[in-house]
Parts: C-alpha cells; sequence; structure tokens
C-alpha cells in the first residue's frame, strides 16, 4: 500500500472533523458517502492510526485524531494560499516592477504610465529610480532592475531585450522674449554667437548638437552646462540662454516663458525599453510596457514624431 496521502484526504478528514458526521462530510465536499468513508479508511491504513471509532453508525474522532486535526488544517492552509497567490500573479493582483529611468522620462509620460498602470492592478508595486541613460543600460545588464526606459537606439544595446517606444525630433527652445521667439523654424545658422546652454561634455546629445554646429561652422558661445533637459528648459525660462532640447521634456513644459520651435536638419531621439534577461517573462511587464507605450504616444504631437 502506497503511503501517500492526498489532498482528498485532508480534506475529508477536515470535514468530517467539522460537519460531525459522513453525512455532513459528504455534502461539504459535493461527494457520496461511500466516498467519504473510503477516503477515511485509506487515510488510516496510510498511516496506521485509528482516526474514528464507529458508534450507532457514527464517526466519532479517537484522541490521534484531536491531535492532528490542527496540523491538518494548517496543511490544507498552506495549500489555499499557494493556490490563491498562484491566482493572484496570474491577475496581477501582486508583484513589484522595478524600473530603472533616464530623466526625462521618468519625469513626463512614466507618472502616468504607472498611475494608470496601479490603478489597474492595485496590488502591484511600482519602484523607479533615476540615472542616466548609459547607466539605466548597465543597471539592466547587472540585474539591478527588470526594465530600464533610456534614450538610445533598441538596436545598438546588448544589455537585455529592447524596443524602441517612440522616435521623436529635439526642439529648439529660446526665452518667450528673444528675437529668436518669432520664427517657425530655427537651422544652425540661427545659433552663431548666441549664448547656448549645454549638456555636460561626452554626453550623446551634447556630442551629436556640437558635430552638427561644427559641420555647419556655426560658433555659439556655450555659457552655461548642465546634465537634465529639465534644468535646460529652466535655465532657458530664466534668461541664460537658447538652447535644443529633447522632445519629451519639451512637451511637458506647462509654463509660460519659453518658446519651442522647429529644428532642422532633424536630430532624432530615440526613446527605447530594455528588459533584463532574467525577467523577460515576468507576467508583470507587458501590461506595464502597453501602459507606457500609450502614455509617451499621447504626450508627442504628431508633428514632432519619427515614422519608421
Amino acid at each position: 500500500m502506497e503511503n501517500r496521502i492526498t489532498l482528498r484526504h485532508l480534506e475529508a478528514f477536515r470535514a468530517i472533523m467539522v460537519r460531525k458526521s459522513v453525512t455532513g462530510a459528504a455534502e461539504m465536499l459535493e461527494v457520496t458517502q461511500p466516498v467519504v468513508t473510503r477516503l477515511i479508511a485509506d487515510l488510516e491504513e496510510r498511516i496506521s492510526l485509528t482516526l474514528f471509532t464507529r458508534t450507532k453508525g457514527r464517526l466519532v474522532p479517537t484522541p490521534e485524531a484531536a491531535l492532528l486535526v490542527k496540523d491538518v488544517e494548517q496543511s490544507l492552509l498552506s495549500i489555499e494560499r499557494i493556490a490563491n497567490a498562484a491566482t493572484n500573479i496570474k491577475s496581477l493582483k501582486m508583484g513589484r516592477l522595478e524600473i530603472a529611468a533616464s530623466p526625462n522620462m521618468a519625469l513626463s509620460f512614466l507618472p502616468r504610465a504607472i498611475n494608470s498602470f496601479t490603478l489597474a492592478h492595485p496590488e502591484a508595486h511600482v519602484s523607479m529610480r533615476m540615472h542616466s541613460s548609459p547607466t539605466v543600460l548597465d543597471m539592466v545588464q547587472r540585474d539591478q532592475c527588470d526594465l530600464g526606459f533610456a534614450m538610445f537606439p533598441a538596436r545598438s544595446t546588448k544589455a537585455g531585450n529592447s524596443e524602441t517606444l517612440v522616435s521623436a525630433k529635439m526642439v529648439a527652445i529660446v526665452p518667450k522674449t528673444h528675437a529668436l521667439a518669432t520664427k517657425r523654424t530655427l537651422r544652425p545658422e540661427h545659433f552663431e554667437g548666441e549664448r547656448f546652454i549645454s549638456m555636460m561634455p561626452l554626453m550623446e546629445s551634447r556630442m551629436r548638437i556640437d558635430s552638427l554646429m561644427l559641420s555647419h561652422g556655426v560658433k555659439r558661445h556655450v555659457n552655461c552646462e548642465t546634465q537634465t533637459s529639465a534644468a535646460i528648459l529652466q535655465l532657458v525660462e530664466a534668461g541664460v540662454g537658447i538652447s535644443i532640447i529633447d522632445p519629451l521634456t519639451a512637451c511637458g513644459y506647462t509654463g509660460t516663458g519659453v518658446k519651442f520651435l522647429n529644428f532642422e536638419p532633424v536630430i532624432r531621439n530615440d526613446y527605447s525599453i530594455v528588459i533584463s534577461q532574467r525577467n523577460s517573462s515576468t507576467l508583470i511587464l507587458k501590461p506595464f510596457i502597453d501602459h507606457a507605450k500609450k502614455e509617451i504616444l499621447n504626450m508627442v504631437p504628431a508633428h514632432l514624431l519619427i515614422r519608421s
């Protein structure tokens, strides 16, 4: 005789302890009385203990049964918790998502994506850390986060599975009182001799803008450097100079002190995601990415989008 105890054995035992009769146990389990009787007899044989005495057609628990019932209850509760946890995970009622994002993404569409996602899945928990794009990619590669949001062409990274959410055009930004604010489009020659607020040296956007200006023979007066487009925006608003920034930062601006203008030739920004290899199948990722895609597309106006 096999000694393995099954879930049905434990359920039958508990049902009799609760209902005090085979009839009640059968009703509780929605089976016939012979099935309950057979399960109890089989359980007693497998554990070599008498759990009930038969008195006038009733099953009376033995002292051994009284000692065993607490452990059986705990076992059944543990099984129920496991089943509930599996159900919750499948329905995304629980789960932790750790993301890392560049400042222009963390401070623009991602708060809206986190809001809509957590409203849809209230028991999910999202942790967001803000770093430069190279640091975000490094964090994903080192499995320090589940999902990274950064500015890079999706094909250029080996950090994990990557995808471009949106490609968009960088925009010029000037104080609203600046002479260039009346123009619709700025070109490199418009920046000749102008006070220019730039990203820090060796940052990719800085190098791309510098290279473009150099190729057109334009000499700007770079009088200020900073690390984020959000800081550049505030500096332009304060009148420190003019600049060229990423479109997400521009789209998130709600003030009235600056003017955004088209810039030609187009400087492309790729807003991409990269997924940690260890978490590529996590159930919680795809729904969050779907929310992120929706929010970034809602934020960037059509005239700034670059269609592949």
